[in-house]
């Protein structure tokens, strides 16, 4: 196959709106499919390809289905999306219990102002933590500003997220050294609202350093083909 074939088969694809990850493994099973279809029925590129786009129309027809984002988005795109997303929401959720736990069964067996200053100095770290892996691995992770025009991955929308939660949770780091004795008794309100906002927060947190690992492993294996492929944005 051509490289002008090749590239009519990726133009096609980033019609439909693919991110780059999903976008190279649909590319191959398209380029599988036209050579497999021209050496058994003896066709022409192009009514191969003709033949793979009707093949693959219902898991890459664009259409609006009604939720909070106004772009049109595929079958493909929303099945990807949950394979990514689902196990990472799945972890975190592990994660935060196991969090949780610990600070439950620290808050209980330690003086009260050693758990304070201890669990003060843990929040500091859990909040700094995704701001040390964005400097550490900056370059990765400002690639979709170099190519603007195409969407590399759906774990970028959710590594976006850690500019915004540190600063918005300075409140709870301040509250852990202005708190008292009782303040994680589930025999009062408070005390459940307490322990529900650090749940929560375990959970966004553990979600966003999974997510950033999961977008460096993914872009890490992208980069030789968006370098071969794509121009950086003006």
């Amino acid at each position: 196959m051509t490289i002008e074939q090749k590239n009519k088969i990726r133009e096609y694809l980033l019609s439909k709106k693919l991110p780059v990850d999903l976008l190279m493994e649909v590319e191959d099973h398209f380029i599988s499919q036209i050579n497999e279809v021209q050496a058994e029925k003896n066709l022409s590129f192009d009514d191969a390809f003709n033949v793979a786009i009707i093949s693959w129309y219902d898991d890459l027809k664009l259409s609006w289905d009604g939720n909070w984002s106004l772009e049109d988005t595929s079958v493909l795109i929303k099945k990807s999306t949950r394979q990514k997303l689902y196990p990472i929401l799945k972890k975190s959720f592990v994660v935060a219990v196991l969090c949780q736990a610990v600070m439950i069964l620290f808050y209980s067996t330690v003086p009260f102002n050693i758990f304070r200053i201890s669990f003060g100095i843990l929040i500091l770290l859990i909040m700094v933590f995704p701001l040390i892996i964005y400097i550490k691995e900056k370059k990765y992770f400002d690639l979709p500003k170099k190519y603007k025009n195409i969407r590399l991955s759906a774990y970028q929308d959710l590594v976006t997220v850690f500019f915004i939660l540190p600063m918005s949770s300075g409140w709870l780091f301040r509250f852990v050294f202005e708190m008292n004795e009782g303040f994680l008794d589930l025999n009062f309100m408070k005390g459940i609202v307490v322990n529900f906002l650090f749940a929560f927060f375990f959970f966004v947190e553990a979600t966003i350093i999974i997510a950033q690992q999961k977008y460096l492993e993914m872009i890490k294996n992208i980069v030789p083909y968006l370098q071969e492929n794509f121009k950086v944005s003006n």
